[in-house]
């Protein structure tokens, strides 16, 4: 396993991060591989061959992207599907061509935060941050908004979901594709993330989701294999990383399960219609509704 350097990172940076080893050991893992020698070393054979193929068709995909589409962006979020995207751009040397887009939302953790700025040191890279307009620091959105949206108790209220998700994340998705004219939105979603995505494609006109056909298990056997840093809140629960006030940790045992890496998201927060949220906001639109054209278009605006 290779040292991990905090040498360039703040004071803060390096103490959230330091308690976290993030070696793998505290990542569960799926497959029964069988206990004979025999089966054991077929079926991992088996599964080094398609993750093989599961990188080069990422690899092959990122630079269509880099290569038919003007100023594609990469909203990163830092969850270990992202860390796999993140890592493929670096590997095909891509990181000069595609604009990696960071929503603060200033409710997020500060390990997210502080695995950032660790992940820019690592491939040498820097992220454009975008927020709330007009709200240029976490003190400034704690003094205007966090008594508005969240209650006494640090709940963000019913009905300041929808206000919430378009001030702290639509409205800076829509702004950063506009002010970079993008064609080529990428994102880290996948089918088994929920039904919602469960007939994602890969190419989906102006977004473009790489690993859609991709497992979480898929997801770490790559970190694994290409010992990829990974967020520090993994180590200790947490299958997914959003907002703070909503995100919870996921019990080991269902995190490779359909639908297991986000249930521990969206936690008491339910829609307009009274069902349970499954979506932040900037990718409200089923997977079956959404089209698949090769076309130029930008990608479509997000909406609360």
């Amino acid at each position: 396993m290779a040292k991990r350097s905090f040498s360039n990172l703040s004071a803060e940076d390096q103490a959230l991060l330091a308690p976290f080893p993030r070696d793998f050991a505290a990542i569960p893992e799926l497959t029964d591989y069988g206990t004979s020698d025999f089966d054991t070393s077929l079926n991992k054979a088996a599964e080094a061959a398609r993750l093989s193929f599961l990188e080069q068709q990422l690899k092959e995909c990122l630079q269509k992207a880099a290569e038919d589409k003007k100023t594609p962006i990469f909203t990163i979020a830092l969850i270990a599907g992202d860390c796999v995207i993140l890592d493929a751009l670096a590997k095909a040397g891509l990181l000069t061509k595609v604009k990696i887009i960071f929503v603060d939302t200033y409710t997020l953790f500060p390990e997210t935060v502080a695995f950032l700025h660790e992940v820019e040191q690592h491939y040498g890279f820097k992220a454009l941050v975008y927020h709330a307009k007009g709200i240029e620091t976490q003190q400034e959105y704690d003094s205007k908004y966090r008594s508005i949206h969240f209650d006494s108790a640090g709940n963000l209220q019913q009905d300041q979901i929808t206000p919430y998700d378009t001030l702290c994340k639509v409205e800076p998705l829509n702004r950063a594709i506009e002010e970079y004219k993008s064609e080529c939105w990428i994102n880290g979603r996948r089918r088994d993330h929920g039904d919602m995505r469960a007939s994602l494609s890969v190419w989906e006109g102006g977004k473009l989701n790489p690993l859609a056909m991709w497992s979480f298990e898929d997801c770490w056997l790559y970190l694994r294999r290409n010992n990829v840093p990974y967020h520090p809140l993994h180590d200790v629960g947490y299958a997914s990383l959003g907002d703070k006030h909503s995100t919870i940790k996921v019990a080991n045992d269902k995190w490779m399960l359909y639908k297991g890496e986000r249930s521990g998201r969206f936690v008491g927060l339910n829609n307009a219609d009274g069902s349970k949220k499954t979506e932040c906001g900037i990718h409200k639109n089923p997977a079956k509704k959404a089209k698949t054209s090769d076309t130029r278009a930008q990608p479509k605006a997000a909406t609360a």
